[in-house]
């Protein structure tokens, strides 16, 4: 049993088929390369760049592992039987129609997002039937693999991986029998640095990601790198830097709307007008207007949103293209925001009209586009924006500019189907019907956020343009590498600050394939030893973590708490028994707790004759078991037993 995964729903297409004939699978010298570790039944990080293959190289693996593990099963009937595969794919979307265990008994391969296989493996359901093992798979394939970090899905589900691989350590030097684990083939173009400053920490970053998917090695073309290079052409690299001290009037009087805003709701935010900062500061400035009832500065909150949402798409697109402030219920704070909005209203339309203040980030973007779809006989683009308001704003802006439409611009915007914005999400149907259009040239020109860097298959490009959008490195490479043609290009348009990222962004990708190669190299004793380090700190950060949920879960809830004696487990009382006295004594106030324990003269102290209250030891009514001394003073009238006693003497559920 084979499980592909992806990190979103947008890659998966569902799929229930058995094949009535095979094509002939077959790959590449450099494919072949890289592929071998894993046709040994290696764990191995692949690492080719977009556009070469990778998706091939792990179906070509796939099938020689199914073939083998048939082969293994029916041996003699092998040579006459012809193998076909049951191959079914899931998504979000999809997987309320499905049993998860029952697909996994029916089909030798899933295609699956990575949240399905999680699901299943946090037994989130409440039928037990449907919980599943990673020992059910063999071979599991993780397409873009650099997401195997921190939090990610993709870490979650193999921490469940070397959790049994722990185990299964335990068990052989137990002479137990071991639990079988799949297979792992890590599929990347580019894993980054982490951020890494330095050349130590690139390179412990990819010893991270190889730890987290206990690979073997981490593979790339050597010995066939002038086949890859002639495959994987790098396209022409240009930047188109605008003026960031240009005068912008339609800023100023947004942020002066903003600023008359903030002093009738009697705010006084640390951060600028316009930036992510401001976006986050005003959203909790909205949720604790809300949580307290509020309400005038809840809808302060909710305009200044709306106008730094403007500010940030402001920076990209056309003025006429801003958002308008639309109220649903009227009141005294609402009507007074209202007029200011349309105080300014005519303003801001006479500065929309004017010529002289025109985004030059999109005139670079109208030039850029012109010169390429003039030149080129079948041109095919993508435009990378950052937000979905800005590729909606610069797709109506193409349409509304009849230049375009001569020298052949076909335009669409491609978003994502997550319903994390504000702004219409995209559906899974609508995608593939874009993209198709895409691949068959209805369409030859993208304008999509961040969905269309990685994961999806779109058709390799000739014009690739970053608009006003630098992330990180491995971002750069994926949007880089949609445009691997002949004679493409790869064009920044930005202001000096993003040329400034960009350039960084290089310097990393340098750094990265520096460490790649430095932990190929490494000694092999040094490099098992490093991700065996790696991986018990991942272990320990997953039971850190469980340890959290469970404090935070019992915090929240008292009573799930049982306390217990420590030598007999007799029952004693339960966190809801217990109250905390001037922040510091934990007690139990229930008289009924008296009963189960018995309290005796601690005759060591009595014989030193203190100044104050003999202190006495209380023992298990039922075993017997001691504890420590206490202070016995008040014992008898209020049932007070101390926490730390609770601790020594009775032991919590869970905590033993």
């Amino acid at each position: 049993m084979i499980c592909t995964f992806f990190s979103s729903t947008d890659h998966v297409e569902s799929r229930d088929q058995r094949p009535s004939s095979e094509k002939e699978l077959s790959l590449r010298d450099y494919q072949m390369e890289v592929a071998k570790p894993a046709l040994e039944g290696k764990n191995i990080i692949i690492c080719l760049p977009t556009g070469t293959g990778k998706t091939r190289v792990a179906v070509y693996i796939a099938k020689d592992h199914l073939d083998k593990k048939e082969k293994q099963k029916k041996n003699e009937f092998g040579p006459y039987m012809k193998h076909s595969y049951r191959t079914i794919g899931l998504s979000g979307a999809s997987q309320l129609k499905f049993s998860f265990p029952e697909l996994i008994r029916d089909y030798d391969v899933i295609i699956c997002t990575a949240k399905i296989l999680e699901n299943a493996l946090e037994k989130v359901y409440e039928d037990d039937e449907e919980r599943v093992q990673l020992s059910v798979f063999s071979l599991m394939i993780i397409d873009e693999c650099h997401h195997t970090q921190k939090e990610a899905v993709y870490n979650n589900i193999m921490r469940y991986y070397l959790k049994e691989k722990r185990g299964n350590e335990k068990r052989k030097k137990e002479g137990k029998q071991l639990v079988a684990q799949p297979q792992i083939l890590g599929l990347t173009a580019s894993p980054g640095v982490g951020g890494a400053m330095t050349h130590s920490k690139a390179e412990e970053h990819i010893l991270t990601i190889c730890a987290n998917l206990d690979a073997d090695e981490i593979v790339t073309v050597q010995e066939h790198s002038v086949q890859l290079q002639h495959q994987a052409k790098e396209p022409l690299k240009k930047f188109e830097i605008t003026d960031d001290k240009k005068e912008d009037p339609f800023r100023e009087k947004l942020v002066n709307i903003m600023t008359e805003i903030q002093g009738y709701g009697q705010f006084s935010p640390n951060v600028d007008f316009g930036s992510q900062a401001y976006e986050q500061w005003v959203i909790q400035e909205e949720k604790k207007a809300a949580k307290e009832g509020t309400r005038k500065e809840r809808v302060c909150a909710e305009h200044l949103k709306k106008y730094n949402d403007a500010l940030l798409i402001n920076d990209t697109t056309r003025m006429i293209d801003e958002d308008e402030v639309i109220a649903s219920q009227l009141d005294e704070t609402e009507t007074c925001l209202i007029e200011l909005f349309y105080g300014k209203q005519r303003e801001l339309e006479e500065l929309a009209e004017k010529l002289q203040y025109e985004n030059e980030k999109l005139t670079r973007l109208r030039t850029t586009l012109m010169q390429q779809f003039t030149k080129n006989n079948e041109p095919r683009g993508i435009i990378f924006s950052k937000t979905r308001q800005s590729a909606f704003a610069i797709y109506q802006w193409i349409k509304d500019n009849p230049k375009f439409e001569e020298v052949g611009v076909k335009a669409h915007y491609l978003i994502g189907t997550g319903h994390n914005s504000e702004f219409q999400h995209m559906t899974q149907i609508e995608q593939k019907d874009i993209i198709q259009k895409f691949r068959t040239g209805k369409i030859n020109l993208l304008i999509a956020t961040t969905v269309a860097e990685e994961g999806l298959d779109i058709s390799q490009c000739n014009i690739v343009i970053r608009y006003g959008l630098v992330t990180n490195e491995i971002a750069m490479i994926q949007a880089r590498g949609r445009a691997r043609v002949e004679e493409s290009i790869y064009v920044l348009v930005g202001g000096s600050g993003a040329a400034e990222r960009e350039n960084v962004n290089m310097l990393r990708e340098k750094m990265m394939h520096r460490a790649i190669k430095r932990v190929q190299n490494m000694p092999r004793e040094k490099y098992l030893h490093k991700i065996k380090e790696l991986q018990l700190q991942s272990c320990m950060e997953m039971k850190m973590k469980a340890k959290k949920g469970q404090f935070k879960q019992y915090k929240e809830n008292p009573s799930l708490i049982m306390l217990h004696c420590k030598n007999c487990k007799d029952p004693k009382c339960s966190g809801d028994d217990i109250q905390v006295i001037l922040n510091m004594h934990h007690v139990n106030v229930k008289k009924e707790f008296a009963d189960l324990y018995v309290v005796r003269e601690n005759k060591t102290l009595r014989a030193k004759e203190a100044d104050y209250q003999t202190n006495g030891d209380i023992f298990c009514r039922n075993c017997g078991q001691v504890s420590v001394g206490i202070d016995c003073h008040n014992l008898g009238i209020f049932g007070l037993v101390l926490g730390w006693i609770l601790l020594t003497l009775f032991l919590p559920s869970g905590f033993q």
